[in-house]
Protein backbone atom coordinates (compact mmCIF):
# COMPACT_ATOMS: atom_id res chain seq x y z
CA UNK A 1 0.00 0.00 0.00
CA UNK A 2 1.59 3.38 -0.79
CA UNK A 3 2.05 6.23 1.68
CA UNK A 4 0.00 9.36 1.71
CA UNK A 5 2.43 12.16 1.59
CA UNK A 6 -0.46 14.71 3.20
CA UNK A 7 -1.11 12.15 6.00
CA UNK A 8 -4.81 12.90 6.54
CA UNK A 9 -5.87 9.29 6.80
CA UNK A 10 -5.80 6.25 8.92
CA UNK A 11 -5.88 3.13 8.30
CA UNK A 12 -7.88 -0.23 7.90
CA UNK A 13 -8.28 -3.75 8.01
CA UNK A 14 -8.43 -5.56 5.07
CA UNK A 15 -7.19 -8.68 4.89
CA UNK A 16 -5.67 -10.61 7.71
CA UNK A 17 -3.27 -13.15 7.08
CA UNK A 18 -4.02 -16.67 8.60
CA UNK A 19 -1.65 -16.93 11.45
CA UNK A 20 -0.75 -13.56 11.71
CA UNK A 21 -0.65 -11.69 15.04
CA UNK A 22 -3.74 -9.88 14.19
CA UNK A 23 -5.60 -12.82 13.90
CA UNK A 24 -4.08 -14.05 17.67
CA UNK A 25 -5.59 -10.84 18.76
CA UNK A 26 -8.99 -10.96 16.84
CA UNK A 27 -8.90 -8.44 14.85
CA UNK A 28 -11.48 -8.26 11.97
CA UNK A 29 -11.83 -6.93 8.62
CA UNK A 30 -13.32 -2.88 8.29
CA UNK A 31 -11.49 -1.94 11.89
CA UNK A 32 -9.78 1.39 12.03
CA UNK A 33 -7.07 1.78 13.75
CA UNK A 34 -7.40 5.08 15.71
CA UNK A 35 -4.34 5.67 17.93
CA UNK A 36 -1.25 4.07 19.13
CA UNK A 37 -0.34 4.44 22.72
CA UNK A 38 -3.79 7.61 22.61
CA UNK A 39 -2.02 9.38 20.16
CA UNK A 40 -4.04 9.88 17.32
CA UNK A 41 -2.79 7.56 14.62
CA UNK A 42 -2.38 9.29 11.18
CA UNK A 43 1.00 8.07 9.98
CA UNK A 44 -0.10 5.14 7.87
CA UNK A 45 0.88 1.24 7.76
CA UNK A 46 4.71 1.99 7.12
CA UNK A 47 5.45 3.54 10.32
CA UNK A 48 3.34 1.91 12.09
CA UNK A 49 4.78 -1.53 11.21
CA UNK A 50 8.47 -0.19 11.71
CA UNK A 51 7.24 1.17 15.16
CA UNK A 52 5.89 -1.89 16.66
CA UNK A 53 8.61 -4.38 15.40
CA UNK A 54 11.03 -1.62 17.21
CA UNK A 55 9.01 -2.31 20.12
CA UNK A 56 8.65 -6.47 19.88
CA UNK A 57 12.50 -6.11 19.53
CA UNK A 58 12.62 -4.17 22.62
CA UNK A 59 9.68 -6.27 24.43
CA UNK A 60 7.41 -3.36 25.08
CA UNK A 61 3.56 -2.95 25.15
CA UNK A 62 1.80 -0.38 23.36
CA UNK A 63 -2.20 0.58 23.51
CA UNK A 64 -3.80 -0.32 19.91
CA UNK A 65 -7.01 1.81 19.95
CA UNK A 66 -9.53 0.08 17.29
CA UNK A 67 -12.61 1.12 15.73
CA UNK A 68 -15.62 -1.57 15.53
CA UNK A 69 -18.56 0.00 14.31
CA UNK A 70 -19.22 3.05 16.46
CA UNK A 71 -17.43 1.71 19.46
CA UNK A 72 -13.61 2.41 20.06
CA UNK A 73 -11.98 0.02 22.32
CA UNK A 74 -8.51 -0.37 23.34
CA UNK A 75 -6.17 -3.82 22.82
CA UNK A 76 -2.64 -3.88 24.72
CA UNK A 77 -0.30 -5.31 21.50
CA UNK A 78 3.39 -6.21 21.63
CA UNK A 79 4.41 -7.21 17.85
CA UNK A 80 3.59 -5.74 14.14
CA UNK A 81 -0.60 -7.15 13.17
CA UNK A 82 0.66 -8.47 9.98
CA UNK A 83 -2.44 -7.73 7.81
CA UNK A 84 -3.30 -6.00 4.62
CA UNK A 85 -4.67 -2.39 5.32
CA UNK A 86 -6.67 -0.19 3.08
CA UNK A 87 -6.99 3.63 4.03
CA UNK A 88 -10.17 5.64 5.27
CA UNK A 89 -11.08 9.03 3.57
CA UNK A 90 -9.91 12.81 4.69
CA UNK A 91 -13.69 12.97 5.52
CA UNK A 92 -14.00 9.45 7.45
CA UNK A 93 -11.01 10.36 9.10
CA UNK A 94 -12.33 14.06 10.45
CA UNK A 95 -15.29 12.64 11.42
CA UNK A 96 -13.88 9.87 13.94
CA UNK A 97 -10.97 12.46 14.78
CA UNK A 98 -13.51 14.35 16.29
CA UNK A 99 -15.20 11.55 17.87
CA UNK A 100 -11.64 9.97 19.09
CA UNK A 101 -11.40 13.46 21.05
CA UNK A 102 -13.89 12.48 23.63
CA UNK A 103 -13.15 8.98 24.16
CA UNK A 104 -11.50 8.44 27.67
CA UNK A 105 -8.21 7.64 27.50
CA UNK A 106 -5.41 5.63 29.86
CA UNK A 107 -2.37 4.93 30.82
CA UNK A 108 -0.86 1.18 29.95
CA UNK A 109 -0.48 0.77 33.57
CA UNK A 110 -4.39 1.55 34.60
CA UNK A 111 -5.24 -0.71 32.12
CA UNK A 112 -6.22 -5.07 32.53
CA UNK A 113 -5.96 -7.52 29.48
CA UNK A 114 -8.95 -9.33 29.44
CA UNK A 115 -9.68 -12.56 26.82
CA UNK A 116 -13.19 -12.57 25.67
CA UNK A 117 -15.33 -15.81 25.22
CA UNK A 118 -18.43 -16.24 24.01
CA UNK A 119 -21.03 -18.56 22.86
CA UNK A 120 -23.88 -18.79 20.52
CA UNK A 121 -26.74 -17.11 22.90
CA UNK A 122 -24.32 -14.65 23.04
CA UNK A 123 -23.48 -15.22 26.78
CA UNK A 124 -19.78 -13.91 27.43
CA UNK A 125 -16.94 -14.76 29.59
CA UNK A 126 -14.36 -12.28 30.48
CA UNK A 127 -11.05 -13.42 31.81
CA UNK A 128 -8.37 -11.23 33.02
CA UNK A 129 -5.12 -12.37 31.42
CA UNK A 130 -2.90 -12.73 34.21
CA UNK A 131 -2.20 -14.92 37.03
CA UNK A 132 -3.67 -14.70 40.16
CA UNK A 133 -1.62 -15.40 43.86
CA UNK A 134 -5.02 -16.69 45.56
CA UNK A 135 -4.77 -19.84 42.57
CA UNK A 136 -1.73 -20.98 44.02
CA UNK A 137 -2.07 -19.79 47.92
CA UNK A 138 -5.93 -20.81 48.37
CA UNK A 139 -7.72 -22.25 45.20
CA UNK A 140 -11.00 -22.43 46.70
CA UNK A 141 -10.81 -18.83 47.08
CA UNK A 142 -9.54 -18.73 43.00
CA UNK A 143 -12.53 -20.68 42.02
CA UNK A 144 -14.99 -18.66 43.90
CA UNK A 145 -13.84 -15.19 42.46
CA UNK A 146 -14.06 -16.85 39.29
CA UNK A 147 -17.37 -18.05 39.93
CA UNK A 148 -16.89 -21.66 38.80
CA UNK A 149 -19.24 -22.83 41.71
CA UNK A 150 -19.20 -26.52 39.97
CA UNK A 151 -15.86 -26.97 39.65
CA UNK A 152 -15.48 -25.48 43.14
CA UNK A 153 -17.88 -27.99 45.09
CA UNK A 154 -16.33 -30.87 42.89
CA UNK A 155 -12.61 -29.83 44.46
CA UNK A 156 -14.21 -29.09 48.18
CA UNK A 157 -15.37 -33.12 47.77
CA UNK A 158 -12.93 -33.97 46.68
CA UNK A 159 -10.69 -32.73 49.45
CA UNK A 160 -12.55 -33.98 52.00
CA UNK A 161 -12.19 -37.48 50.33
CA UNK A 162 -8.75 -37.36 51.02
CA UNK A 163 -8.93 -35.62 54.09
CA UNK A 164 -11.21 -38.44 55.34
CA UNK A 165 -8.74 -40.97 54.36
CA UNK A 166 -5.24 -39.60 55.40
CA UNK A 167 -4.83 -35.99 56.88
CA UNK A 168 -1.15 -36.58 54.96
CA UNK A 169 -2.39 -37.41 51.16
CA UNK A 170 -4.51 -34.48 52.01
CA UNK A 171 -1.87 -32.18 52.42
CA UNK A 172 0.13 -33.25 49.20
CA UNK A 173 -3.08 -33.32 47.09
CA UNK A 174 -3.58 -29.89 48.20
CA UNK A 175 0.19 -28.74 47.32
CA UNK A 176 0.03 -30.34 44.39
CA UNK A 177 -3.46 -28.99 42.96
CA UNK A 178 -2.29 -25.52 44.43
CA UNK A 179 0.74 -25.45 42.45
CA UNK A 180 -1.32 -26.86 39.43
CA UNK A 181 -4.00 -24.23 40.00
CA UNK A 182 -0.89 -20.80 39.76
CA UNK A 183 0.66 -23.06 36.95
CA UNK A 184 -2.27 -23.15 34.67
CA UNK A 185 -4.97 -21.18 35.64
CA UNK A 186 -5.31 -19.66 32.67
CA UNK A 187 -5.83 -22.90 30.82
CA UNK A 188 -8.17 -23.65 33.37
CA UNK A 189 -10.37 -21.16 32.72
CA UNK A 190 -10.90 -20.93 29.22
CA UNK A 191 -11.22 -25.28 29.38
CA UNK A 192 -14.31 -24.47 31.95
CA UNK A 193 -15.98 -21.95 29.83
CA UNK A 194 -15.14 -24.15 26.70
CA UNK A 195 -16.77 -27.03 28.48
CA UNK A 196 -19.85 -24.39 29.13
CA UNK A 197 -19.84 -23.86 25.10
CA UNK A 198 -17.76 -21.03 24.86
CA UNK A 199 -14.93 -19.70 21.95
CA UNK A 200 -12.44 -17.00 21.92
CA UNK A 201 -14.35 -13.94 20.58
CA UNK A 202 -11.72 -11.14 21.22
CA UNK A 203 -9.18 -9.16 23.04
CA UNK A 204 -9.91 -6.21 25.44
CA UNK A 205 -8.22 -3.80 27.71
CA UNK A 206 -10.58 -1.88 30.32
CA UNK A 207 -9.69 -0.36 33.61
CA UNK A 208 -11.79 -2.76 35.59
CA UNK A 209 -13.98 -5.82 34.31
CA UNK A 210 -17.33 -3.62 34.43
CA UNK A 211 -15.80 -1.43 31.73
CA UNK A 212 -15.28 -3.95 29.72
CA UNK A 213 -18.36 -5.37 30.15
CA UNK A 214 -19.54 -1.72 28.52
CA UNK A 215 -17.38 -1.95 25.97
CA UNK A 216 -18.92 -5.09 24.73
CA UNK A 217 -21.89 -4.36 25.47
CA UNK A 218 -21.59 -1.27 22.94
CA UNK A 219 -20.35 -3.66 20.38
CA UNK A 220 -22.71 -6.37 20.79
CA UNK A 221 -25.96 -5.04 22.23
CA UNK A 222 -27.45 -8.48 23.00
CA UNK A 223 -24.82 -9.75 25.36
CA UNK A 224 -25.26 -10.98 27.90
CA UNK A 225 -22.95 -11.86 31.55
CA UNK A 226 -23.88 -14.31 34.36
CA UNK A 227 -22.56 -11.79 37.30
CA UNK A 228 -22.38 -8.18 35.32
CA UNK A 229 -23.63 -4.50 36.93
CA UNK A 230 -25.50 -4.07 33.38
CA UNK A 231 -29.02 -5.13 32.76
CA UNK A 232 -29.75 -8.19 30.54
CA UNK A 233 -30.60 -7.50 26.64
CA UNK A 234 -34.02 -7.28 25.87
CA UNK A 235 -34.79 -10.58 24.18
CA UNK A 236 -36.33 -10.57 21.23
CA UNK A 237 -38.81 -13.54 20.05
CA UNK A 238 -36.84 -16.77 19.33
CA UNK A 239 -37.19 -17.16 15.83
CA UNK A 240 -35.71 -13.49 14.71
CA UNK A 241 -33.42 -14.60 17.70
CA UNK A 242 -32.04 -17.78 15.85
CA UNK A 243 -31.97 -15.74 12.75
CA UNK A 244 -29.67 -13.73 13.96
CA UNK A 245 -27.74 -15.89 16.29
CA UNK A 246 -27.17 -18.13 13.11
CA UNK A 247 -25.51 -15.44 11.01
CA UNK A 248 -23.35 -14.07 14.18
CA UNK A 249 -21.61 -16.97 14.44
CA UNK A 250 -20.25 -16.89 11.14
CA UNK A 251 -17.20 -14.41 12.48
CA UNK A 252 -17.23 -16.02 15.87
CA UNK A 253 -13.84 -17.79 16.07
CA UNK A 254 -13.10 -21.73 16.44
CA UNK A 255 -12.51 -23.42 19.50
CA UNK A 256 -9.03 -24.69 18.01
CA UNK A 257 -7.97 -21.07 17.60
CA UNK A 258 -5.61 -20.25 20.47
CA UNK A 259 -5.87 -16.57 22.18
CA UNK A 260 -2.22 -15.33 22.85
CA UNK A 261 -1.47 -15.43 26.14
Amino acid sequence: MAEKKDNNFLIKVDKIRKGSYASTIFLKADDIIVALNNQFYIYGEKRLTEELREQKKNNDKSILTVLRGETFFDIIITGSLGCKFLTTTFEETEKIKKEFSSKETNDLDELKDYIVMRDVYRRYDVHENSKSLSAGLFPPLWLSYSQKWWVLFLFLNFSGLLLAVNIFMFLIGWVLTSLYCYQAQLNLLFSFSMLEGKVFSMKIASKSIDKAHETIRKLDPKSRFQYSKLENPIIEDETQKEVEDSKENQNIISENKEALV
